[in-house]
């Protein structure tokens, strides 16, 4: 096995500071079940700036909308969002 190939406990997307960040996120997530822009959808636009400036930023055409209730969500175009349909059980 090759040690430099990183587990799946191990990935984590570049704007989580960690392994750990990002499982404890996805834990919360199935609980609240996050929308089709999986991790995008918490972020905000100040943090998704931080991040394209470090380079950390995957999603960086993720756009933000305010809905009725005044919060935030960020959602990814959708030709990003389909990628994964299939390993989600969609068409």
């Amino acid at each position: 096995m090759n040690a430099s190939l990183p587990t799946a406990q191990a990935y984590h997307p570049g704007c989580f500071s960690d392994a750990s960040q990002y499982q404890q996120w996805r834990t919360y997530a199935i609980k609240t079940r996050a929308g089709d822009s999986d991790y995008c959808t918490d972020c905000t636009r100040a943090y998704q700036h931080q991040m394209i400036k470090q380079c950390r930023c995957t999603h960086a055409k993720t756009r933000f909308f305010v809905d009725c209730d005044g919060y935030t969500e960020g959602r990814r175009p959708v030709s990003e969002r389909l990628v994964n349909c299939k390993k989600k059980g969609r068409r």
